[in-house]
């Protein structure tokens, strides 16, 4: 329980710094955004694998919880 609070919490963070460094390359960086487009698809993705993860992570650590050891 613990280490699923922690880890939404580095989420939230690694995604607040995200949108901060979007916005400040944005703003004063002089970056167009066909320059940044490949790594935020790329961190798009990333965030819908991790959904995606999540919707069936409790039926993942089952199974992996019995198959352990095998």
């Amino acid at each position: 329980m613990i280490q699923k609070f922690n880890d939404k919490y580095q989420l939230k963070n690694l995604q607040d710094k995200l949108w901060e460094a979007a916005n400040t390359f944005r703003a004063y960086g002089g970056i167009k955004a066909s320059d940044y487009a490949i790594p935020v698809l790329g961190f798009i993705f990333l965030k819908f694998a991790d959904n995606k993860y999540s919707m069936h992570e409790d039926k993942i650590l089952k199974e992996y919880t019995k198959s352990r050891g095998k």
